[in-house]
């Protein structure tokens, strides 16, 4: 699982990556900003909201809350800073079940044909690693369809993963 992960984000950024996100990847300019909802099927579901904005050319603050049906929830608080054609960022994790917990992230995003983006991300902290790969669908100009596939490596509970389907809007 993990080399799939691998594979999938060095694909991402070696061919052509534009941009990346920590909810799904997806290009955020100055001043603008992005919000949206996924639901993911891993463990017993997870409902997934998220917001970014950049308040300066090439950086990204957001915050995401992830509930965990029949579990708890989760929240990340994040900053991600555009170096060529990727992201890398720190964030914050707050566990349901451990306390709060350093991340580090790396994102990346190419485009494989007209309306259908790919994409890569990765979380690393002392708990867990998450690896995401998706693909984003322009449904209209402001609006993404977001089809992916999450890995949740975890220390203290059981791994997870899921597919999740989500819709984003870029303002």
């Amino acid at each position: 699982m993990k080399k799939l992960f691998l594979i999938a984000a060095a694909a991402a950024l070696a061919g052509g990556v534009y941009t990346a996100e920590a909810a799904p990847v997806t290009y955020v300019p100055a001043l603008g900003g992005n919000v949206g909802y996924s639901y993911n099927s891993a463990a017993d579901g997870i409902h997934n909201i998220y917001m970014e904005f950049s308040p300066l050319n090439r950086l990204v603050i957001g915050a995401e809350y992830r509930d965990w049906i029949n579990r708890d929830n989760e929240t990340d608080v994040y900053a991600k800073y555009r170096l060529g054609h990727m992201y890398l960022g720190l964030g914050s994790r707050d566990y349901y079940y451990t306390g709060s917990k350093t991340y580090g992230l790396v994102e990346g995003m190419t485009n494989l044909a007209d309306r259908l983006d790919a994409y890569a991300s990765l979380k690393v902290s002392s708990e867990e690693y998450e690896g995401k790969v998706g693909v984003l669908y322009d449904l209209a100009p402001s609006f993404d369809l977001d089809i992916n596939y999450t890995y949740y490596d975890r220390d203290s509970i059981s791994n997870e993963d899921g597919v999740g389907v989500g819709v984003n809007y870029r303002f």
